[in-house]
């Protein structure tokens, strides 16, 4: 384990990040360098940063990679706060279209895990924040997995590390879901339509900077109206999942 001190000294920028449309700066000393690069490899870009720096800092290497993500995360929602929907939620993409499921859940209910178990028949964009612009176009995120594998922090794995699937296309929003993981359901998902207003109830609370929008329910509104309105979906485990997202990701625009 490194001390604090090896961790601080000679601090320097040694990655620029993609999220959604902003490049973060990622600012951490020699002993940090490998492990940021290596959870974070699949985000990286050569882009100028459009976002101040963010420091990867911590008593040791696994607590600076679990706070690192989330402060990332926050850099990038704040620069885009005002221009678009900001969604607590998963997106999955068809990587031969850019059809794209988004799947909206609170924190700590099953996004990550539906991530790994479905990116790697679908492309994975992000677990954490769909972001979307006015025409539909969700933006990629490819953060690492934040992995909980027994420690009391989550382990950060690169989603190319764990064999999920990425894609070059523009990838554009066709279904909105609202997930719900019950261990105690039985058989096949159930898929609900909701009415727009009970869409909105259930997505404004899991969103980021809504209120700072012009017009925020109507953007909303209007990106439900745009995939024919969002589902609620119940399901015992996110593999079970896959065939939901294959139809409504193989539907004619």
């Amino acid at each position: 384990m490194c001390s604090t001190d090896e961790l601080e000294v000679e601090r320097d920028v040694v990655a620029h990040v993609s999220a959604f449309g902003v490049v973060v700066p990622i600012r951490a000393s020699p002993t940090l360098r490998r492990p940021v690069l290596e959870a974070w490899r699949d985000a990286l870009t050569d882009s100028e940063p459009t976002t101040d720096v963010v420091e990867a800092e911590g008593p040791d290497v696994a607590n600076a990679l679990h706070y690192l993500s989330p402060a990332v995360t926050t850099a990038a929602i704040d620069a885009r706060a005002g221009e678009l929907v900001m969604l607590h939620a998963a997106a999955l993409a068809d990587p031969a279209t850019g059809r794209t499921a988004v799947l909206v859940a609170a924190s700590g209910t099953g996004k990550t895990t539906a991530s790994v178990n479905l990116g790697r028949t679908f492309a994975y964009l992000t677990d954490e924040t769909s972001a979307i612009t006015p025409d539909g176009v969700v933006l990629p995120y490819r953060k690492p997995l934040s992995i909980i594998d027994g420690g009391h922090l989550k382990t950060q794995v690169a989603p190319s590390e764990l064999g999920l699937l990425a894609t070059e296309q523009e990838c554009r929003l066709a279904a909105l879901l609202v997930i719900e993981r019950d261990p105690q359901h039985r058989g096949a998902p159930t898929v609900e339509p909701l009415e727009t207003v009970d869409a909105i109830a259930a997505i404004a609370p899991q969103s980021s900077y809504l209120p700072s929008m012009d017009k925020p329910l109507h953007r909303l509104a209007e990106l439900i109206h745009l995939v024919g309105g969002a589902r609620q979906v119940r399901y015992a485990e996110s593999a079970d999942l896959e065939p939901v997202l294959a139809e409504l990701l193989a539907m004619p625009s």
